[in-house]
């Protein structure tokens, strides 16, 4: 302690004789700074002149804002007037989209009127086919009868032998189950071991922690003896370090004055170049939106020729409709006239051979071989006239059926271009409610804002109504995979519409692959692990579900290609919910997609159906019993049912905001039915079984057949 004592006596002695230097040093510094006073005062009235200067230059600046206020007031007119001149166009557009409706109706009651002399033309020849296949149906039954007696035989074997599939498969679970639960217990105590050793060790670091605080009861006992020796020290280094920033404090508020004098030139100068920006930039955006106005304008004229173009098609295409109709009225009643004729030609025959009976004993033999000779030949010329008029029909009805399909496979094309001009002039709408929202968000800061240049910077996210929404979303691929697989397209909801785009370009171009009727939606959802349990279970929290009616969905190309038929065949397919079914032998691997069982056989296979629109397999047992297994086609559907839809956004909270979003915009009435649509017969609303059908959740495989 006592050597201690000494240094620090020591250090005190140093100490003092630098505090005297310092002292002589500041004598000196304080001389200086009077001069440098002097010459600041100096400085001091040369700013103030240039102050002066600047503040007749910021004079004349807001004198060039009034006129710049001016010009953008007679802009805000214009811009008044040219909104006049596009509510005088929506007004246009509304009343062509009420022609357009009305036209519709007329053209769905066409294609029904059509689809019923269709129907009438089918039924004709299904009745000449009938005639001709009766006699071959009746073999071809006891023969068909003789099969399914084997078949039969056969599945009831099938049926045993799965029978005790499925018991060894539940063995097996059963097994499982058991060694889960030992394993299950395993862990268990597992765990209570892991849990003691916690606790010893835990005592072992309480222990450590009560030697740790006596030796910090040791150290706090020598460190206050050192604080009373270092306080005497610190109380001669507090008076130094006052005298030095005193003196530092000084220098600083001189830097300080100089650094505030630039910073108000900078800023002056700041002001001046934002409003310049603001106002260049103000002036570009009114051009751009009065230019796009203009080309929007352009084309929307385009589609509404477009429109009228396929409008006077479409009347084209129903008069010639109407004139094959006359024409098949005509070919109708000529075979009336040669049914009659055949009728009476087979009335005179058998009067004659009657005749002829009677006549045996009286006429001579010479004179009978002349008359049989006679109506053998005149039999033989009615055969031949029958067969060539039966020929001449059949060629005519070959050329009128060609015909029928070739003006289908014209509608079907005519109204896939009308559903692309609707896609297009929707799309066009969305983008002509979001340059509106723009103008009118620029009007209100325009106005708002006084001073642009010192307001904050204008945010083009901020410009987006609330009820726009936009972003990137994935739907389900139609694959007969077990997994989900997705395709991501980009989602716009407008006002009345929601538009699916697949990429951004497509956007630009105004070319939607989907586009969904909001007024047409019942419901939107997040969806359960039930829903859809072949999604991975880290998909689930971002999917959601919508439930709209068929009415609101147009999309660009149809999913499910048709094959058409060939003619002799059109009345052999079967029609069931939608379906037209095929009936079909299967000899490689394939199974029910009503009942998941085996369809196939390498020598006797079950009889089997094949939807040629779906391409839906299953047994024609299904139907014979007339089971409610085989779902509806996907394809050819009722325009009453429902609809489902799965979409997968990027996140959770992205999916919780899109659900919110679209609950909102969900009519709180239901939409009206339309009243020209076939209704369906068991229900008025029923919901198609889409991508997220039930299956059973394990299926079992197929047994090879023995």
């Amino acid at each position: 302690m006592t050597y201690q004592l000494k240094v620090l006596q020591q250090s005190l002695e140093q100490e003092e004789a630098e505090h005297k230097a310092t002292k002589a040093r500041l004598a000196d510094k304080n001389k200086i700074y009077e001069s440098i006073e002097g010459a600041k005062s100096e400085a001091t009235k040369e700013m103030e002149k240039k102050l002066q200067e600047e503040r007749t230059s910021k004079m004349k600046v807001e004198n060039l804002l009034l006129e710049v206020e001016k010009q953008c007031s007679m802009l805000d007119c214009d811009l008044k007037q040219s909104h006049q001149k596009l509510e005088e166009v929506y007004r246009q557009k509304e009343k062509l989209t009420e022609e357009v409706k009305n036209l519709t109706l007329k053209i769905e009651q066409e294609t029904q009127k059509r689809s019923l002399t269709q129907n009438d033309l089918k039924m004709q020849s299904q009745q000449v086919n009938s005639l001709k296949m009766s006699e071959k149906q009746l073999k071809q039954e006891i023969n068909h009868l003789l099969e399914i007696k084997s078949t039969l035989e056969k599945q009831n074997s099938e049926l045993r032998k799965e029978r005790q599939d499925a018991d060894g498969q539940m063995k097996e679970l059963q097994d499982q189950l058991e060694a889960e639960q030992y394993f299950s217990t395993l862990y268990k105590t597992q765990v209570r071991e892991l849990k003691e050793e916690c606790e010893e060790k835990n005592k072992l670091c309480k222990e450590m922690q009560q030697k740790l605080q006596e030796l910090q009861d040791e150290r706090d006992s020598l460190a206050a003896q050192l604080e009373i020796t270092l306080t005497k020290a610190d109380s001669e280094q507090l008076a130094r370090s006052i005298a030095e920033e005193q003196y530092s404090d000084l220098e600083k508020e001189k830097i300080m004055k100089e650094l505030e004098i630039k910073e108000m030139m900078a800023r002056h100068r700041q002001e001046l170049a934002e409003k310049d920006s603001t106002i260049g930039s103000l002036e570009e955006a009114n051009r751009t939106l009065t230019s796009d106005v203009a080309n929007l304008a352009n084309e929307k004229e385009d589609l509404n020729n477009k429109l009228k173009e396929t409008q006077e098609q479409l009347q084209k295409v129903e008069e010639e409709g109407q004139v094959m109709a006359m024409t098949k009225l005509q070919f109708e009643k000529q075979l009336q006239c040669e049914r009659t004729l055949k009728t009476q030609a087979v009335n005179k025959l058998a009067e004659i051979m009657n005749r002829k009976e009677v006549r045996v004993g009286a006429g001579s033999k010479r004179g009978n071989d002349t008359d049989v000779r006679r109506k053998e030949k005149e039999n033989r010329k009615l055969q031949l006239e029958l067969r060539s008029e039966k020929e001449k029909l059949n060629s005519m009805l070959i050329k009128y059926q060609k015909e029928i399909n070739e003006m289908q496979a014209l509608i079907t094309d005519e109204s896939q271009v009308r559903i692309e001009l609707q896609m297009a002039l929707d799309s066009k709408d969305s983008d002509i409610e979001q340059l509106r929202c723009h103008l009118a968000s620029l009007n209100i800061q325009s106005l708002d804002t006084t001073s642009i240049g010192s307001g904050p910077d204008f945010d083009t996210d901020d410009a987006y109504p609330e009820s726009r929404l936009e972003g990137w979303l994935s739907l389900p691929l139609r694959n007969n995979t077990k997994k989900f697989a997705w395709e991501k397209k980009y989602v716009v909801v407008s006002s009345k519409k929601i538009l699916f785009y697949n990429s951004e370009q497509d956007k630009e171009l105004s070319n939607p692959y989907m586009v969904l009727d909001i007024t047409k939606l019942f419901h939107v959802r997040p969806v359960t692990q039930t829903d859809v349990y072949r999604a991975d279970v880290k998909e689930i929290p971002r999917i959601f579900q919508i439930l709209y009616a068929n009415e609101g969905e147009s999309k660009k190309e149809q999913e499910f290609p048709v094959e058409p038929l060939p003619i002799g065949e059109k009345s052999s397919y079967i029609c069931h919910k939608g379906h037209e079914f095929i009936p079909t032998l299967y000899h490689f691997p394939t199974n029910c997609e009503a009942c998941t069982k085996p369809l196939w056989n390498m020598f006797k296979p079950p009889p089997a159906l094949e939807c040629r629109r779906c391409h839906i397999k299953c047994h024609k047992d299904h139907m014979d019993k007339k089971e409610e297994v085989i779902a509806p086609c996907r394809v050819n559907y009722d325009i009453s049912t429902a609809k489902n839809l799965l979409l997968l956004a990027n996140s959770q909270e992205e999916q919780q905001k899109w659900v919110s979003r679209l609950v909102k915009k969900i009519p709180k009435k239901p939409p009206a039915p339309d009243p020209f649509s076939r209704s369906s017969p068991r229900a008025s609303m029923k919901v198609q079984p889409n991508q997220s059908t039930r299956r059973p959740s394990r299926q079992l495989p197929p047994n090879k057949p023995s």
